[in-house]
């Protein structure tokens, strides 16, 4: 997925949104009761591999 010339608060917010959307998926897909034991160490998982992503497309030059 090659992303478009964004200003660094553009990628920022869209990557934000990315997270969330995930997130949201998790929650939904663990359940109210797993989600608060979990949520935590998700959010990190979630986290660092938006991270790795923006790495790996930076390498790519598609940012």
């Amino acid at each position: 997925m090659t992303i478009p010339n964004l200003k660094a608060t553009d990628l920022k917010a869209r990557v934000n949104r990315m997270i969330e959307r995930e997130l949201q998926r998790c929650e939904r897909a663990m359940g109210p009761a797993a989600w608060t034991r979990h949520r935590e160490w998700v959010t990190e998982h979630v986290v660092c591999g938006a991270r790795a992503w923006l790495n790996e497309q930076a390498r790519n030059g598609a940012l």
